[in-house]
């Protein structure tokens, strides 16, 4: 690190102040920022005024956002005396509505393996509830299967309910949304929304279900309102430019929140805000911009604001983006453990020296989840991330998604006293030297050998499981060629002459726009892959179930697999190739 880069590294963190970023949080404190409300919109001109006093120009773009807003909704057992008893629930943005007379059935336990103590509930939702043996046609399902997948489970199914048992013990029930649809819906996608009602229930009653239903048949009635219109959001942009590049690394953070929603995510709102405005004081010294955002639509829309933007600035973020800095529940109360996920490999050095150097803790680098707007994988921009956690024997962690893996995450709890100022500013101060790192140095910040790494182990991995059913020998072959250029590639940048660094900047930008799509998404950069969780590689990912199957399901799938092999040999072939023209200019 050069001694200009450390010393305003220095500058800056010293600059981050706990005290305004409290006083950010008991403003936002006093808005319910729900989506297409005039909450949400007071909060997106709070974020102008703020702009404009530390001398950053910001727009307030807008445009139209399908958002579903659940309401109220009931869950009554129809008990053998002719009484009923009622259970508290939430009902699910984008989830089916009753009308009020609701629906009246049959309810069947659907068992599903719970998580570990302490997971999020994003990383276990692959795990398909076990519907073996279970006839839920015309039923209702009630299972801690939960999230879009499980919906779509017990529709397809033939379920005329869902209700979520929550995985965790917390006296509270979260809001949760039921599409898969990741942003505005499409023609091709709209009927991925689902057609049942959906519902959430605390643990606690959900065991209760259970066991009841192990001796004897429950009916049950429940009503489901959900109200789901086009709105126009409002989405502020502010840029800070750089000196002689037009390049910038996007740092982004969702406005709208569930109720007051302080750690999910005005905490996040804020650290944006005050990344620029230590920034500002900067701005000179800047080699390359910073582009900030604040999405609306991320909790009743699924993340349709940074859907929307990347479609409408599609071709801007490919030519000048240099990665993407997603801001998400920092800063709450009793937060210690530097969890590292949302990391590509190209950048993930960066990320890894960055949280080492600032809290001394070993750095747990793990690649993007399917969530909290990570809406730029298929444009292609590297993502990098870190948010501190709750430790997991601390009380108050639980199997949630966000709020440092507090309880209170999306429930009226999540109060201004469940942040801590102290904390959220040590967090900015780490952000704030990620961004100096991506934005000050000349030659972007890449290595893509963790990259060539990850189609490595993860093809090594799909072929051992589909065996001699798939044959991803040329495949492998193309992900070790890769790797040594991109070893040459690295190699040859040491003491680079100053007139090759914007040649090899191009070539960084172009080879992260063509791996990353391929290994993040199924899609490709013009759609948006479903909101379900998927591993690296995901078109090649059902490999391993490949001997498992007969007849069509067999052939139809093997065809799928060969042709993502394909995508994947040709995508490594092609960057091996740009390196390779490259490195030679660079030796020349």
């Amino acid at each position: 690190m050069s001694s200009k880069l450390a010393t305003l590294e220095a500058s800056a963190r010293d600059a981050v102040s706990a005290e305004v970023l409290q006083g950010h949080l008991e403003h936002f404190s006093t808005l319910f920022r729900d989506s297409g409300t005039e909450d949400e919109r007071q909060a997106a001109a709070y974020l102008v005024e703020q702009l404009s006093s530390y001398g950053i120009k910001a727009k307030t773009l807008t445009f139209p956002s399908y958002i579903s807003w659940p309401r109220e909704g009931s869950l009554h057992v129809h008990e053998a005396d002719g009484t009923r008893t009622d259970i508290p629930t939430r009902t699910r943005s984008f989830g089916g509505a009753t009308g009020p007379e609701g629906i009246t059935a049959e309810l069947v336990f659907i068992p599903f393996a719970q998580p570990a103590k302490g997971e999020m509930i994003f990383s276990h939702r692959a795990v398909a509830g076990d519907y073996t043996g279970q006839d839920v046609a015309g039923k209702i399902v009630v299972t801690a299967d939960g999230g879009p997948d499980g919906i779509r489970r017990a529709q397809e199914h033939g379920a005329l309910a869902h209700i979520h048992i929550w995985p965790s013990d917390e006296d509270a029930i979260h809001e949760m949304i039921a599409t898969p649809v990741w942003g505005t819906p499409t023609t091709q996608t709209a009927g991925r929304i689902p057609a049942i009602p959906a519902l959430g229930i605390k643990n606690l009653d959900g065991q209760a279900l259970q066991e009841r239903l192990a001796d004897t048949p429950l009916t049950v009635t429940i009503v489901s309102n959900v109200e789901t219109a086009w709105v126009e959001l409002p989405l502020v942009v502010a840029d800070i430019p750089g000196n002689g590049s037009d390049k910038f690394l996007m740092v982004g953070s969702h406005i709208d929140s569930w109720y007051e929603g302080i750690t999910d995510n005005a905490t996040g709102v804020a650290s944006v805000l005050e990344i620029a405005r230590v920034l500002s004081q900067h701005r000179s010294e800047l080699t390359h911009g910073v582009r900030f955002a604040w999405w609306p639509g991320h909790s009743t829309g699924r993340y349709s604001g940074s859907t929307w933007y990347a479609d409408t600035y599609f071709m801007e973020l490919r030519d000048r983006a240099l990665g993407y800095l997603n801001i998400d529940s920092p800063g709450s109360r009793g937060a210690e453990e530097w969890d590292c996920r949302y990391n590509c490999g190209e950048i993930e050095e960066l990320t890894a020296a960055a949280v080492k150097e600032l809290s001394g803790q070993e750095p747990n680098i793990r690649r993007p989840l399917k969530a909290g707007d990570q809406s730029f994988l298929g444009v292609g921009l590297p993502s990098l991330g870190a948010f501190r956690m709750l430790p997991v024997d601390h009380p108050d962690r639980k199997a949630v998604g966000g709020c440092g893996g507090g309880w209170w995450w999306h429930t009226p709890a999540d109060t201004i006293d469940k942040a801590d100022s102290n904390v959220l500013a040590d967090d900015t101060r780490l952000y704030v030297t990620m961004t100096l790192r991506m934005c000050m140095p000349e030659l972007h910040p890449y290595d893509f050998v963790p990259v060539a790494d990850d189609f490595l182990s993860r093809m090594t991995e799909f072929q051992e499981g589909a065996g001699e059913h798939l044959d991803l020998g040329v495949a492998i072959a193309e992900a070790k060629a890769f790797r040594e250029a991109a070893v040459a590639l690295r190699d040859s940048l040491a003491g680079i002459d100053a007139s090759r660094i914007e040649a090899v900047n191009s070539l960084h930008l172009r080879l992260s726009r063509l791996l990353n799509p391929v290994l993040f998404t199924i899609a490709g950069p013009y759609e948006f892959d479903p909101a379900l969780q998927m591993p690296i590689l995901p078109g090649l990912a059902p490999a391993a179930t490949l001997p498992g199957l007969m007849g069509n399901d067999y052939g139809f799938l093997k065809t799928e697999l060969v042709r993502q092999r394909n995508r994947v040999a040709d995508t490594l072939k092609t960057a091996r190739e740009m390196i390779a023209a490259a490195t030679t200019l660079i030796s020349a």
